[in-house]
């Protein structure tokens, strides 16, 4: 008897250790676990981490971008607004009648002549588009206003274009075929860049007749009156859109920076 209960003893001493080794095991294994899960974690906020930091920086950027184009779309919106000026100045203008009339009537339409594309300062966009890294960008409200904000930039350079073929078929061609162009420019001394201004006074009087005659030829012709019609039109419709961009744009601008600061 005294055997049986030794022998009942060491089983349960044995059992016991047992369960002592599969509870230290399992704590074992939960620890490991744990610490697998931490790990994964710490790696998944390490990564989030430089996600942020990229989605910062490439931020940063395009609020460079944007601060320039503030004052980008504020020249284009009056350079086009002087545009449409000289248009109007040019059609509701007297028909030129001495060598000082044709100089300002002159001056007018070379204003309308200068022909400037507009050139957006967009690098960050087409990097964050070409990269496939637009998805940084976490802020939907801002992703999509970038995104408007392109597509207002592709309407303008329709317009433009649109613009440069009326010039091109109404104003440019008109004005070569048939009058004496750059007439007060002094064509004897290339330079490095545009040629000398002429004054009246360095213009032979023996072409004065020609040059009134040019203008008011040219003041008169329905086909160039088209053109300055058509001009005034579309460079008022530009500045507009350059003008409601200034707006759009400062938006887009708060909006980056309210996300940056957070």
């Amino acid at each position: 008897m005294i055997k049986f209960f030794r022998h009942i003893r060491k089983r349960l001493i044995s059992e016991s250790k047992f369960s002592k080794y599969l509870l230290y095991a399992i704590g074992e294994i939960i620890l490991v676990v744990i610490g697998i899960l931490i790990a994964l974690q710490i790696n998944n906020w390490n990564e989030a981490r430089k996600e942020r930091n990229r989605e910062i920086n490439y931020l940063q950027n395009v609020r460079a971008d944007l601060t320039k184009e503030v004052e980008n779309n504020k020249s284009f919106a009056s350079y086009r607004f002087s545009k449409a000026q000289a248009c109007s100045t040019l059609l509701n203008g007297n028909t030129p009648a001495s060598i000082q009339n044709v100089e300002e009537y002159t001056n007018r339409y070379e204003q309308v002549f200068i022909w400037n594309t507009f050139q957006p300062n967009n690098n960050t966009f087409k990097e964050l588009l070409s990269s496939g890294n637009m998805s940084l960008i976490t802020n939907d409200s801002i992703k999509n206003a970038l995104l408007e904000l392109d597509k207002r930039y592709a309407e303008i350079a329709t317009g433009e274009e649109h613009m440069r073929r009326e010039f091109e078929a109404y104003l440019y061609d008109t004005h070569v075929e048939n009058i004496a162009a750059l007439g007060f420019f002094d064509l004897k001394k290339p330079a490095y860049g545009f040629p000398a201004r002429l004054r009246i006074e360095d213009i032979p009087r023996s072409q004065h007749d020609k040059l009134i005659e040019d203008a008011r030829w040219q003041h008169n012709n329905e086909v160039f009156k088209n053109g300055l019609r058509l001009a005034l039109m579309n460079n008022s419709f530009l500045a507009g859109i350059h003008k409601d961009l200034l707006v759009f744009i400062e938006t887009i601008i708060r909006l980056i920076e309210t996300e940056i600061a957070e």
